[in-house]
């Protein structure tokens, strides 16, 4: 007898059963990994843009203060996405839906890309002003906002 190629295959597979981590110790393992990245992420970069926007407690450049904001604003991007997997781990499936499943799938190449341009950004500001220290005044807070827009627009594509 010919068979398809859809008879011979088994096409009754989930995430779980293909990918999922179907030892229970590995699991609460990654659980546990998740839940304090997150909560760290979370408090660290709280704490971060609280104490930059409403206090102005940093006594450094304002530019780099600036782009050190962007950096937080990008890690809790990061977070958001640990929480997607969080609760598709703790869940064992995935109740996110069509749409939170393709957010998830692109939002870390968004924001990796994104930090990784800002991190070269803030240092290249701090090089910057350390090797030209009679023109650190031309680096200003909106001239900061504008490299840092380009990024997140260049993370994009």
């Amino acid at each position: 007898l010919k068979t398809s190629l859809t008879d011979r295959m088994n096409v009754s597979f989930t995430n779980y059963t293909e990918y999922g981590t179907h030892n229970q110790a590995v699991r609460y393992c990654w659980i546990s990994y998740f839940l304090f990245t997150i909560l760290s992420s979370f408090i660290g970069d709280s704490i971060i843009l609280v104490a930059s926007i409403k206090y102005d407690a940093f006594k450094l450049h304002k530019a780099m203060v600036t782009i050190m904001k962007h950096i937080a604003v990008c890690d809790l991007l990061n977070s958001i996405n640990s929480v997607l997997f969080l609760v598709t781990l703790i869940s064992e499936q995935n109740n996110l839906g069509s749409v939170l499943c393709s957010v998830s799938g692109y939002l870390p190449y968004f924001s990796y890309s994104a930090s990784f341009y800002l991190t070269a950004a803030l240092t290249s500001i701090k090089l910057l002003i350390v090797q030209y220290p009679m023109h650190a005044h031309l680096w200003t807070k909106s001239k900061a906002h504008i490299v840092c827009a380009t990024i997140w627009i260049c993370s994009l594509a």
